[in-house]
């Protein structure tokens, strides 16, 4: 698990999202022109499947949070 922002380009599929919340949150984001847009927060301890589409998403945790990703 890791409390750093991580990046999944051109990763079409479902992936799994395992969330320590411990407090703090996990935000999911995607690209809109030059900004990032959040798509998803997630505030409670779980695991979670995302189905992501073409192009890039980011993953950045906050506040103590911890997560995991893959597919």
């Amino acid at each position: 698990m890791t409390d750093q922002t991580q990046t999944i380009t051109g990763g079409y599929g479902d992936y799994i999202l395992d969330v320590y919340a411990n407090g703090g949150s996990v935000v999911v984001e995607r690209p809109v022109g030059t900004f990032w847009v959040t798509a998803d927060t997630f505030t409670a301890d779980g695991s979670y499947v995302l189905t992501l589409g073409a192009g890039t998403t980011r993953f950045t945790a906050s506040d103590g949070a911890l997560f995991e990703v893959g597919k």
